[in-house]
C-alpha cells in the first residue's frame, strides 16, 4: 500500500492511520466480546438472515465463537461456527502483513494470489452455509 492515502466519504488517511485505527476497533471489540456474552439474549442483533428465513448464514454462531476464543475455549468455539474460527489465523496473517508494508518493512507475501484459490474458498463457504442448514447426521453438527 505504500504511503497512498485512503479516501472514502470525502475523507482521506494515510494507511498507517487506518492500520492503526482499525487495531484500536479490534482491541475494543474484543474487550466487549469478551465481557458480553452473545449467548444471553438482548445484548447483540439477532442475525437477520437468520430472523428472515430461519436458516442459518456462514457468519451465524461467529460471535459466540469469537466470545469462546477470547475466553479461552477453542472446542467450543468451533462448535459455534468452525469456518469462522479457522479463518481467523488467515484473516490476522492478512492484517499484519498489511501493517508491515503500510510502515515500510518487509513482510512476506499475500496468503491467497491464485484467483482458484479465491473460487475455492468461496466454494469452501457456499458448502458450509448449505450443510450447516441440514439436520443430517453428523452435517447437524455444523449448526451454531
Amino acid at each position: 500500500m505504500g504511503d497512498r492515502a485512503l479516501t472514502a466519504l470525502g475523507y482521506s488517511v494515510s494507511p498507517r492511520v487506518a492500520y492503526v485505527g482499525l487495531a484500536l476497533l479490534a482491541v475494543a471489540v474484543a474487550a466487549a466480546l469478551y465481557a458480553f456474552d452473545p449467548r444471553k439474549p438482548g445484548i447483540y442483533p439477532v442475525c437477520p438472515f437468520l430472523a428472515l428465513t430461519g436458516c442459518y448464514c456462514p457468519g451465524c454462531g461467529t460471535l459466540r465463537a469469537l466470545h469462546m476464543l477470547l475466553n479461552g475455549n477453542a472446542a467450543a468455539a468451533l462448535g459455534y461456527n468452525a469456518l469462522a474460527a479457522l479463518a481467523l489465523p488467515f484473516v490476522g496473517y492478512s492484517y499484519v502483513t498489511g501493517a508491515l508494508r503500510a510502515f515500510g518493512m518487509r513482510a512476506p507475501g499475500p496468503v491467497f494470489v491464485r484467483p482458484v484459490l479465491i473460487w475455492g474458498l468461496l466454494a469452501v463457504v457456499l458448502v458450509f452455509w448449505a450443510a450447516r442448514n441440514l439436520s443430517v447426521g453428523a452435517l447437524a453438527a455444523l449448526a451454531p
